[in-house]
């Protein structure tokens, strides 16, 4: 990197963790996305030249690195700062402080208004500026934009060393226009072009002054576009900046018009409905498949299987198109080769897909990288899934292939490792240590810390491989392959009596986390098992078990479900995995034990996350926060590195009212169920227009009712069938 962090900055895990500068994470910030291309300002707007993740980057690089305004030579005031409603354009507002213009002329203070706004429109970034004059008499003063463009990799940004790095090449300045580039050691020039309009006073590869003659009532409007690109590709044209907003926004329109509309009574819960899925359309990047979540900002903008795959899941009632991108994307990119470096193999689904210069120099792995143990089972669950609610056969069929490889993998890997589990061991030098969604290098262990030796078998991954099995038999005879499904359906019978045999722990009343190469089960209390209840392996008499395990003190924090009890040896609120809480985790949890029929419990977790994203700006959902205990009149206490935005936390909410309306699809036979609709005790009534399945959309109201929820059917396009269950 070039510039070294302080030394009270906090390594989070280790090797692709991220070190954490204590400066950056102490700054509020303002984030934009638009396909690969991201910011992470201040709420000046400026990227500030501190040490962090604040920057405008594309392709996995850091393309500009600093950009800070100065009035004058000082800062302004920041009257308001935010991002719009869409969380496509960032509006700031500044003013002037007392200002000495030279001897013995001072400049009151808020003489005058700076609002900036950003937006990013493919791999540009589009800054207007207009100011406006309150002063009384004229005044001269001088506007400067200070910049740099450092090409930094986002795992250099992350803590990640490089021993060398490539050519910072001269820059090229003309009257309006300056560019800076770099070429990186994979022989690749990137460049980042910055063009005012209109020209400056002064340009140079460092920075721009504006003279601005500030006369009462004067309004004057610059802008300034950044463009990152990675040659030889050609750089697109400049828009203006309105023009550019409108098309940003046209594919978020089109998203919004065709998804299922959600209202309730509860102005602050309707909040999180809408900042979530602006956040969601945020996350978005459009393919050539479709529309794909990227995982969250800053750190894992990039796909990710398994991160996109549960994103899809959550909102399959509400959006189905985010399914069929992600499922259309994920067959593309899956294995073909046996390949140890990106521990790639036939029928694998990718974990992670990097396109910056320690990629391409295979620095790291992730070229796409396969070091994932459970995307495969979820993209054959979600593939299942996505049938049962559109009853597209057609795109069944088209999906089966990649189902039938992914079918494939699993058997020979459960073969391989015995007794028919999905187990992993990595196999690249540079490779994740651990494979589930609990990556972290020490998130599998034993009761006494010994962090267990794979090949490791988690137990959640075997719940969405049993998912996988019954989801693919019921494809495979929707697609005309009767003869297949029995097989499957007697591997998901044998794998569960297998993982009911191998997993249960008599002496805690719990399933272990995992079983290590041995065989030998972590006996730890974790929040994994709850996955187990969202995809319904266990039995009806253990989910309650599990259940009331996971409600205790140890695990339940009043806010949500800690990965890891706090009694264990390895505990600590402040870790990614060993004891923090995930708002996706417990939410799975918390669906699933709704399935099971243990509403009060389902509702309980459902409160809590409620309440818990009430405390975060703008209610926006993080990735995750610590693990302490609530305590009343406090707030919960924020995980400093999370992606805020970040997709399966967006999803949360969506995955939360479908177990409320209980909804069940049937597509194939026309119909959809609420099974038992119930509300939590704050909420009155929720209503979903548009709601599809199969080629209908319904619009249905639940409310609160004297015994059980009250179901009206509003309105009906198309012939499907409404089916109450209480």
């Amino acid at each position: 990197m070039t510039d070294r962090l302080p030394s009270d900055d906090v390594l989070i895990g280790e090797h692709y963790y991220i070190l954490a500068s204590s400066v950056a994470a102490d700054l509020p910030k303002l984030v934009l996305k638009h396909d690969d291309a991201f910011l992470v300002a201040d709420r000046r707007g400026d990227f500030p030249n501190v040490p962090g993740e604040f920057g405008f980057y594309f392709a996995d690089t850091r393309f500009l690195s600093l950009l800070e305004l100065r009035l004058h030579g000082l800062r302004g005031i920041a009257l308001n700062a935010g991002v719009s409603e869409n969380a496509l354009e960032a509006a700031i507002d500044l003013t002037n402080p007392d200002m000495p213009l030279r001897p013995h002329v001072v400049l009151p203070g808020r003489s005058m208004r700076l609002a900036r706004r950003l937006t990013i429109y493919g791999q540009q970034l589009y800054h207007w500026m207009a100011v406006e004059s309150f002063v009384h008499e004229p005044h001269d003063l001088v506007l400067t934009l200070s910049f740099t463009a450092d090409f930094v990799d986002v795992f250099e940004v992350r803590g990640h060393p490089r021993p060398r790095r490539g050519t910072m090449l001269p820059a090229q300045v003309d009257e309006r226009v300056v560019r800076l580039g770099y070429r990186g050691l994979d022989g690749l020039m990137r460049t980042c072009t910055l063009a005012f309009d209109p020209p400056p006073a002064r340009l140079d590869a460092a920075g721009a002054d504006y003279r601005l003659a500030l006369t009462p009532g004067a309004r004057i409007e610059l802008s300034l576009v950044v463009t990152a690109n990675v040659e030889p590709a050609p750089a697109p044209r400049a828009l203006t900046f309105f023009d550019a907003a409108k098309r940003r926004r046209a594919p978020v329109e089109r998203l919004e018009q065709e998804a299922t509309r959600v209202r309730t009574n509860h102005d602050l819960f309707d909040h999180w409905l809408l900042r979530s899925r602006q956040d969601l359309h945020l996350l978005l990047t459009e393919t050539p498949e479709g529309f794909v979540p990227y995982a969250g900002i800053p750190w894992y903008v990039a796909p990710f299987g398994r991160d996109a795959l549960i994103t899809a899941l959550q909102l399959l009632p509400f959006e189905p198109e985010l399914a069929r991108g992600t499922l259309r994307y994920l067959a593309r990119m899956q294995g073909t080769v046996d390949d140890a470096f990106t521990d790639q193999e036939p029928g694998k689904i990718l974990h992670e897909h990097r396109r910056g210069e320690m990629a391409t120099c295979r620095e790291i792995p992730f070229i796409p990288y396969y070091g994932s143990v459970d995307a495969t089972p979820l993209f054959v669950m979600l593939a299942a899934e996505y049938l049962r609610w559109t009853d597209d056969v057609d795109f069944a069929r088209e999906m089966w292939p990649a189902v039938d490889r992914a079918l494939t993998w699993m058997w020979s890997m459960g073969e391989a490792h015995g007794r028919g589990f999905l187990a992993y061991a990595r196999r690249s030098p540079l490779g994740l240590p651990n494979q589930g969604w609990k990556d972290s290098h020490d998130s599998v262990m034993h009761a006494d810390g010994r962090l267990a030796e794979p090949p490791i078998a988690l137990a959640e991954v075997q719940g969405y491989q049993y998912a996988a099995l019954l989801g693919a038999a019921a494809m495979a005879e929707a697609l005309g392959r009767e003869a297949e499904a029995p097989a499957l359906r007697t591997r998901a019978r044998r794998l569960q009596e297998r993982f009911e045999a191998d997993f249960w722990l008599p002496d805690q009343a719990f399933y272990a986390l995992a079983l290590d190469r041995e065989g030998a089960p972590c006996r730890v209390i974790s929040s994994n098992p709850g996955h187990l209840l969202w995809t319904h392996i266990v039995s009806d008499s253990r989910a309650q078990i599990v259940t009331r395990r996971l409600m205790q003190d140890d695990m339940f924090t009043g806010w949500g479900l800690r990965t890891l009890a706090s009694g264990e040896r390895l505990y600590n609120p402040m870790s990614y995995h060993n004891g923090s809480v995930w708002p996706h985790d417990t939410a799975l949890a918390a669906v699933g034990m709704r399935r099971y029929g243990m509403t009060a419990q389902f509702l309980t977790l459902a409160t809590a996350i409620f309440e818990s994203v009430l405390q975060f700006d703008e209610m926006r959902m993080p990735e995750l926060f610590c693990g302490f205990p609530r305590v009343a009149g406090y707030a919960p206490t924020r995980y400093p590195v999370a992606c805020s935005p970040q997709a399966w936390a967006t999803g949360v909410v969506f995955q939360l009212i479908g177990a409320m309306l209980g909804l069940r699809p049937e597509a194939a036979d026309n119909q959809i169920t609420l099974e038992r609709p119930t509300l939590p005790g704050w909420l009155t009534w929720i209503e979903a227009r548009g709601l599809r399945v199969s080629k209908s959309r319904l619009a249905v109201r639940v409310s609160q009712g004297h015994d059980s929820a009250a179901v009206e059917l509003l309105a009906r396009d198309g012939d499907a069938e409404l089916v109450v269950r209480r």
